[in-house]
């Protein structure tokens, strides 16, 4: 039976077939997808949400609270929407909430397809000291900032994600957005941070994942994702030739054939 969830989330369907649910990262919203899912959704039933904080998708995260149960809430409620087995598409700090959802939560998942999960944990579990202390100073660089008033902060994310000088070159507009959306983001790294995956999770989850990573993506995010397959029972790792953490903006028709691949080896075998 469809229940509607207890808190607003973003939901928005369109197209037929098996279900493929898309979820964004930080700093988006379902609308990210609109490339991708669109071309899908002549063969697909696809469905956008988003994270807690983005979106229409409501911020229910308060200090001292469980944020990334929180996040999992959200991609559970949507699956009770959805009703049916789901093949779950995400990215970035989405594709760590889905992660988190498909080890932690039982629910029916028939395939995952993640875009640079931010599993930056596993660096540290798998002794990348020097890496994992990178990633560690770029998000205290950026809160210590963000919190003594520096609006461009984010900088530091976006040139992370993006080479640097990434940020410097968006028109003011964008910047702008970013900027807005600091806070949420902030609270997203923390809460990545503060509930970290472990090896045994890892290594217990027995859907078959498909990870795609940017050739010229920062090496924590490549390494980790690397480590990440290594850990998984039934994953393959894609080095997406010249793409970078943004690759859903510049590289989706790839990534549009790569899901389809991915999807189409798994058809719904059971209701």
């Amino acid at each position: 039976m469809k229940t509607e969830p207890e808190f607003e989330v973003e939901y928005q369907e369109t197209g037929n077939g098996d279900p493929i649910v898309f979820v964004p990262g930080s700093f988006s919203t379902g609308s990210s997808w609109r490339p991708i899912a669109t071309p899908l959704s002549e063969r697909y039933r696809t469905i956008t949400t988003s994270l807690s904080g983005y979106g229409k998708t409501q911020e229910r995260r308060t200090p001292g609270g469980k944020h990334m149960e929180d996040q999992m809430d959200v991609l559970e409620a949507v699956l009770k929407k959805v009703d049916d087995p789901v093949h779950l598409v995400a990215h970035s700090f989405g594709a760590y909430c889905a992660l988190l959802l498909a080890i932690r939560r039982p629910c029916k998942l028939l395939s995952l397809t993640f875009f640079e999960p931010t599993v930056f944990g596993l660096l540290a579990l798998r002794n990348e000291a020097a890496l994992n202390q990178e990633v560690l100073e770029l998000e205290n660089r950026y809160t210590m900032e963000w919190g003594s008033g520096h609006k461009t902060a984010v900088r530091h994310i976006i040139d992370f994600y993006g080479g640097e000088g990434t940020f410097s070159g968006y028109p003011d507009p964008v910047k702008d957005k970013l900027v807005s959306m600091t806070e949420t983001n902030i609270l997203d790294w923390r809460s990545g941070f503060a509930d970290p995956v472990t090896l045994e999770e890892i290594s217990s989850l027995d859907i078959p994942v498909s990870l795609v990573c940017g050739s010229i993506s920062h090496l924590a995010m490549r390494r980790s994702n690397q480590l990440l397959c290594a850990g998984l029972p039934d994953a393959k790792l894609t080095m997406l030739e010249g793409a970078n953490h943004f690759m859903i903006g510049t590289h989706a028709p790839t990534l549009t054939a790569i899901i389809d691949e991915n999807v189409g080896r798994r058809h719904k075998t059971t209701a």
